[in-house]
């Protein structure tokens, strides 16, 4: 035999027909923690009694009242599921990314929900949102684990819980704050309403309620905490750079084959019932006040020394 034999890149086309295990990974090891609302009291997989009507954090902490996070990653997609065999699937999803977005079924993607509603096979499918930050106190203090390094949150908003979140992140949106890039320019400052504005502060995660013709359901409740120092925001964003390729490969459904769980992006977790309800108006939610816009006191952590 040559060397060449043994060079991979001679077979590198055989990468298509080979098989990969995909080993579960349990929750307290997964780089995301999905954020939830108890549907019902039950024991948890570590044998803690889960409280209907409390935020969850799997695989950290459980019966919370409120949570707090500094966002990270957002991002929109479309999803329609159908239900086989009594068990949800994605049949179609989109990352809504490329131009224009294209679903798994290969179909084109109506850019409103006019568009989407008009289509026989697209009139089924929904928006969601995912939003993911840094798990922290109320003052921003990143929480660790027990490696000493942060953890990562997420919350995916769908269904009645997906007008509260859109509302809140709308309003990040709207805000007129402080640039922070120079120079400043029309680019610069739209990139800031989009990307920036939502991770200059603490939000913070509670439990509302929502009524539709189906009833009274659970919601996420998300409000502006305290804002934090520009230097701290880039950190943040050096954060949001450094997870990007984390975020992409656990939210985006289209690189996996097969179908898909419609659980809070875990694979293969149990739909919870709060999380089955169809698209309705959410509540009005706090905006940033003066008193928390206008603290100088310095933020008592650092960025910058922690590890991931």
């Amino acid at each position: 035999m040559s060397n060449g034999d043994f060079n991979m890149e001679e077979y590198a086309g055989l990468s298509e027909t080979g098989f990969e295990s995909r080993q579960p990974v349990a929750p307290e090891d997964e780089f995301f923690h999905s954020v939830y609302i108890a549907g019902k009291t039950r024991k948890n997989h570590t044998g803690v009694e889960e409280l209907a009507g409390k935020l969850q954090v799997r695989g950290a902490q459980y019966n919370l009242d409120e949570v707090y996070m500094i966002i990270t990653n957002v991002k929109e997609v479309l999803a329609k599921i159908v239900t086989v065999q009594n068990k949800e699937s994605v049949e179609c999803f989109s990352y809504k990314s490329g131009d224009p977005w294209k679903g798994t079924s290969g179909r084109v993607c109506g850019l409103t929900a006019v568009e989407r509603a008009s289509n026989d096979f697209c009139n089924n499918c929904k928006s969601q949102i995912v939003v993911s930050g840094v798990f922290c106190e109320k003052n921003g203090k990143p929480i660790l684990n027990d490696d000493g390094k942060p953890m990562f949150l997420f919350i995916r908003a769908k269904g009645m819980k997906y007008s509260n979140v859109g509302d809140y992140l709308n309003e990040m949106y709207k805000q007129e704050l402080d640039p922070i890039f120079e120079p400043v320019t029309e680019e610069s400052k739209k990139f800031e309403r989009s990307v920036v504005n939502n991770k200059r502060f603490v939000t913070a995660i509670s439990i509302g309620e929502a009524t539709s013709s189906f009833g009274t359901s659970k919601i996420f409740i998300l409000t502006a905490g305290e804002k934090l120092p520009k230097e701290v925001v880039l950190k943040v964003l050096k954060i949001s750079k450094a997870s990007v390729d984390n975020f992409n490969e656990k939210f985006d459904w289209s690189k996996r084959r097969g179908a898909v769980s419609t659980g809070y992006g875990e694979e293969g977790s149990k739909v919870e019932e709060t999380q089955q309800f169809p698209e309705t108006a959410g509540e009005t939610k706090e905006t940033p006040t003066e008193e928390t816009a206008e603290k100088k006191e310095d933020a008592p952590f650092d960025f910058g020394d922690l590890k991931f």
